[in-house]
C-alpha cells in the first residue's frame, strides 16, 4: 500500500498503517467501509481502529445510529516521533542513573585490567564525546589537555554544542589549551569561570600535539584530530587517577609560566 512503508518507520504497525491510509482516502466512514479498503477483516478494524484512537490518529463520532470513524491531520504523525523522543529521553536518564551501578558490579568482577575501547573516524569522535556526556554526572570535573585550532578544524561549530551540552548537566571543566590565534585565546581566557570552567593557555611549542585528552571520573578519552581521526577511551581507576595528578602539575606549571610571561610584557 502507498505510504504504509514509511509510516511502519513511524512506529505504526502493518494493519495499522493500512487502515489509517483508508481513512485519509475516504473521509468520514464507517467500519464496514475501512475495512474493505484497507483489505483488513473488519473485527480487526475494530481493534486496529481502537489503538489508532488511543494515537490520537483518528476520531469517532456518531451519525444517526451509525458509528463513523475519522482519521485526523497527517501533521498530527508528528506526535509519534514526539511520543518517541520523550521515552528514549526517559531511557537515556535512566541509563545514566544505572551506568556507576553496573560500573560498580563489573569491578566487584575482580578483573583490575584496563578496558580499552576504540572509536573511528568523526562520528566515532561525537560518539565518544556523547558518552562522555551521558557517563559524567553532575558537579564532577573534566581535566582537558586542548590543542585549541586542531579541535576546532574537526567539530567547527558542532564543538558549541558539546559544551553546551556539558554546561546543561553541570560538569565542570578545568582546560589547558593551545592556540596559535592571539584572538581566539583572549576570548577563550575571557570566557573562563573559576566555579565552573577554568581555563590556562601554554603555547603550541610548549604542547606541540595534534591530539586532545580528557580525564573524566576513572576514564581517560583521547582524540586524534589530524590524519587518521578517531579517538580511544581507557577505563581504569589507576590509569586514571595517576593522568589527573600529571594534569594537576601541568596545571600549576601552566599558571607559573603564564606569570612570568605577563613579568616580561
Amino acid at each position: 500500500m502507498v505510504f504504509q512503508k514509511e509510516l511502519k518507520r513511524l512506529g505504526l504497525k502493518d494493519k495499522e498503517a493500512a487502515v489509517y491510509v483508508a481513512c485519509l482516502e475516504l473521509g468520514p466512514s464507517p467500519v464496514q467501509q475501512i475495512s474493505r479498503k484497507a483489505q483488513v477483516v473488519r473485527a480487526t478494524t475494530y481493534v486496529v481502529l481502537e489503538a489508532l484512537l488511543e494515537r490520537g490518529l483518528v476520531t469517532q463520532y456518531k451519525e444517526g445510529k451509525k458509528t463513523l470513524f475519522s482519521a485526523e491531520p497527517p501533521r498530527q504523525l508528528l506526535r509519534l516521533l514526539e511520543k518517541q523522543e520523550e521515552t528514549i529521553a526517559e531511557k537515556k536518564h535512566d541509563l545514566e542513573q544505572l551506568l556507576p551501578e553496573l560500573q560498580v558490579i563489573m569491578k566487584g568482577a575482580g578483573d583490575a585490567r584496563p578496558f580499552v575501547r576504540y572509536f573511528d573516524g568523526l562520528e566515532g569522535l561525537r560518539a565518544m564525546r556523547q558518552e562522555m556526556v551521558m557517563y559524567t554526572q553532575a558537579g564532577d570535573t573534566w581535566y582537558n589537555f586542548t590543542p585549541m585550532d586542531h579541535l576546532d578544524a574537526v567539530f567547527g561549530r558542532d564543538e558549541l554544542l558539546y559544551v553546551d551540552q556539558r554546561k546543561a548537566k553541570g560538569i565542570k571543566s578545568k582546560t589547558i589549551f593551545t592556540t596559535k590565534s592571539d584572538k581566539l585565546r583572549k576570548e577563550i581566557l575571557e570566557l573562563a569561570k573559576p566555579e565552573s570552567a577554568e581555563r590556562r593557555y601554554i603555547t603550541p611549542e610548549q604542547f606541540p600535539s595534534a591530539s586532545g585528552m580528557t580525564i573524566y571520573r576513572n576514564r581517560i578519552a583521547i582524540g586524534s584530530f589530524t590524519g587518521k581521526v578517531g579517538g580511544v577511551v581507557v577505563e581504569s581507576d589507576e590509569i586514571s587517577g595517576m593522568m589527573q595528578h600529571l594534569f594537576e602539575l601541568a596545571w600549576t606549571a601552566a599558571a607559573i609560566e603564564s606569570s612570568e610571561t605577563e613579568k616580561t610584557t
